[in-house]
């Protein structure tokens, strides 16, 4: 285990930063998509729609704690990274679907997010991983 009072590494920062950026989303659009609802389909999708918001609240605490605690996190964070992913593969089925949305950059920047998030998150996680190894003693 890694000394509380090591200093973070660099990768441990882009790590949390990663980790935080996904909180704010993970909280501002599921309070969003709580009070809002469903935009159209009745009271199926609504119920799924609010459902769902709900799940999406309760990643932004797991993402912070993750943050927060960063020096202890091992494949956790692997795993915090695959819902991200899954929301931008989400986003492109909706594109194909049934186009974007418009502001088209903000949607867009979102997908693009959605994909760039996950990739920096392991690439970064794995870094300050290697970075934690002792070698082993001769």
């Amino acid at each position: 285990m890694v000394a509380a009072r090591t200093p973070l590494t660099p990768a441990d920062i882009i790590v949390r930063v990663c980790l935080l950026v996904a909180t704010a989303i993970a909280l501002g659009g599921g309070l969003e998509e709580l009070a809002q609802g469903a935009p159209a389909g009745g009271a199926d999708a609504d119920n799924l729609y609010r459902f769902l918001a709900g799940v999406h609240l309760g990643w932004a605490p797991l993402f912070f704690w993750a943050a927060a605690m960063i020096r202890r996190q091992g494949v956790l964070v692997y795993f915090l990274a695959v819902p991200i992913f899954l929301g931008g593969i989400g986003r492109l089925v909706s594109f194909a679907q049934d186009g974007i949305p418009g502001p088209a950059g903000v949607f867009l920047a979102s997908a693009l997010l959605d994909f760039l998030l996950p990739i920096v998150i392991i690439w970064a996680h794995s870094a300050a991983l290697r970075s934690r190894r002792v070698p082993a003693a001769a």
